[in-house]
This record gives structure tokens, C-alpha cells and sequence, in this order.
């Protein structure tokens, strides 16, 4: 496939109109189509797999930078800590971390017993890992604390609704996003402890209805205008990347950013990414009882936003009946 002139086609579907724009990228999907294809997106984790070449991508590299100077900083010089991670991946934010001596404890969060597997190879032997096989929104009785720091990154938006009210108006059952992040606030040490948060600059929660234009706009521009053109620039200009990891790349930019449009038109429950734009994830995250201390773009297309956070004991919870704009 020509890089280039599929490049160059994505910049002239980004410069139609709106209303254009659906029917050029139609288009342009068949004009180039995708290699084959081996898995379903995000399904596996090892080596070779899609996973494996999106956390090499420079968006997904930029996230893992910026976790890992923060964690190593805030972990240095404590032993016996316990971090909290979200849904592991390949592990992949741990490598390097931490110093051969270090002791610990990594609680892993994370459904899929290969998780657990690719998490483990990374730590030294002081830090051992305890990995909880489920959903993190089914855990509401878990007490895995006082944990000094908990890392959530590109996890959250799996979890429909700001809250288990929205999700109710909809005919789902279970916390929102409001309740995971409260537990959070709630697991942390109130003398310490850090959150960090990773997730796209983008709304598509459950307020934005089926097949309307607000929610097929806000795709296309994070998962189409921003990602699928991040990922063709590693393709066309890093060295380092084989055609083995070009290809499964290429195959990211069709699984993962074109073909997520097709979440526009399928019903609320079904949609699997209910993402939030910054203020709406800043908004959350004081609900939940936390206070931000800082918070910004891990790239340069500013698509990922990286929240640092820490519990206010007083607080937490205190707004979770307050009206908020989900």
C-alpha cells in the first residue's frame, strides 16, 4: 500500500465539509483497504500482537514516559509500597522502572489471566504483583489500600455514563464512571497517595444519542483526524519500525481509528468507547473527591490528556448528587 497517498487522502477527507466527510472516508477505505488481519482489536496482548505494536506507536510511548518519570519519583525511597494499576496490557509501563532492590506490590486490575502473565516478566523480585481477575467497575467491595498510587490509563472509557443514575436512563445496570472513580478516591492513601488517569480528549458518554451528528463529528476527530494520522507519521517517518510493525500499525489505523465511526450508529450500549473531553473528565474527578494537581497533553496532537490527582478525604463523594453535565 502507498503510505503516502493514503496519507494524503486522510488530509483531503479532513479538509471537506462535515457533511462530506462520511461518505469521502467511505472512499477512501476502499480505495485502501486493510491488510489482513489476524485478531480483533484489543483481545490479545503478547508479543506481535496489535496491542504489542499500538504500545510502541509514539502516542502510546509519550503515556508510558510520562506515568513511569511520575511513579518513579512519587515511589522513590518507599518500601512495601502498593500501586493499583487498571487494566495492565503487556506490561509495558512497567519495564525499567523500578531499581533491582526495590519491594512492593502492584495489584493488578485486569480480567485476562495473559495480563497478569506480561505484567509479572517486567518486576523485579521485591515488587511481587497480585492480579484480581475481573472488571473494575464490578469491585465495589475491594479494599486493596492505602494505596500509593494508582494508574488508570485508557481504561475508563469502557465504562458507560458519568454515573449509575445516566446509566439507569439508559436501561444499563451497575456503577458509572463517577462510582469507579469515588472507589479510587477511596483506595488511595489520604497521606500520599497519587492517581493517574490517561484518556482521549474527546465526548462520546451516553448523552450523545445514536447516529447524531455531534457524536459522529467528535469520532472523526479523535479517532480519525488525530489518531489514524499520529499512527501514519510513525509509519512514514520512524526508522526504528520494521515492515512487520508498519503492517500491524497500518492494521491499528483500520481496526482501531477508521472503523470506530461505525460506533456512531449503533445503540448507546453497544458503542464500547464513552470517552470524555477534558473539562467533562476534570468536572468528574473533583465529584469523585479528588483534587487535580495537574493535568495536560502527553502528545503532540493533542489527543491523550494525562490527569494527576490525589484524594481529599473531606470531599469525596460530597458532589455525587450534584447536576453535572455527563
Amino acid at each position: 500500500m502507498d503510505i503516502e497517498a493514503l496519507n494524503q487522502a486522510l488530509t483531503e477527507v479532513g479538509g471537506l465539509t462535515r457533511s462530506e466527510q462520511p461518505a469521502a472516508l467511505d472512499a477512501l477505505q476502499a480505495a485502501f483497504p486493510a491488510p489482513p488481519q489476524r485478531e480483533e482489536w484489543n483481545t490479545t496482548f503478547g508479543a506481535g500482537s496489535l496491542y504489542d505494536a499500538w504500545s510502541r506507536t509514539s502516542l502510546a510511548t509519550a503515556i508510558y514516559d510520562a506515568n513511569r518519570t511520575t511513579l518513579r519519583a512519587h515511589l522513590q525511597g518507599r518500601p512495601d509500597f502498593v500501586v493499583v494499576e487498571i487494566g495492565g496490557g503487556n506490561g509495558h509501563l512497567w519495564e525499567g522502572l523500578f531499581d533491582a532492590d526495590q519491594t512492593g506490590t502492584i495489584v493488578l486490575i485486569d480480567p485476562l489471566a495473559e495480563v497478569g502473565e506480561l505484567v509479572s516478566r517486567h518486576l523485579p523480585p521485591g515488587v511481587r504483583l497480585r492480579h484480581v481477575q475481573a472488571p473494575v467497575e464490578s469491585l465495589g467491595d475491594l479494599d486493596p489500600g492505602p494505596v500509593d498510587a494508582l494508574v488508570c490509563s485508557l481504561c475508563l472509557h469502557h465504562v458507560a455514563g458519568w454515573d449509575s443514575a445516566q446509566r439507569r436512563r439508559h436501561g444499563l445496570e451497575g456503577p458509572g464512571k463517577l462510582e469507579v472513580l469515588s472507589r479510587f478516591a477511596r483506595w488511595l492513601s489520604p497521606t500520599g497517595g497519587l492517581g493517574l488517569l490517561n484518556e482521549a480528549d474527546i465526548h462520546c458518554d451516553l448523552s450523545l444519542e445514536p447516529g447524531s451528528i455531534a457524536l459522529r463529528n467528535n469520532l472523526f476527530d479523535s479517532y480519525v483526524w488525530r489518531c489514524a494520522r499520529a499512527v501514519l507519521a510513525d509509519i512514514r517517518t520512524r526508522e526504528d519500525a520494521d515492515e512487520e510493525l508498519r503492517a500491524r500499525w497500518l492494521a491499528i489505523v483500520h481496526a482501531w481509528c477508521f472503523d470506530q465511526l461505525r460506533y456512531a450508529d449503533v445503540p448507546a450500549s453497544e458503542r464500547d468507547i464513552y470517552e470524555l473531553d477534558v473539562g467533562r473528565w476534570l468536572q468528574l474527578l473533583e465529584a469523585a473527591g479528588m483534587r487535580v494537581r495537574e493535568h495536560g497533553f502527553t502528545d503532540p496532537w493533542h489527543l491523550f490528556h494525562r490527569y494527576v490527582f490525589e484524594p481529599v478525604p473531606s470531599a469525596a463523594g460530597s458532589l455525587a448528587g450534584k447536576p453535572v453535565s455527563g
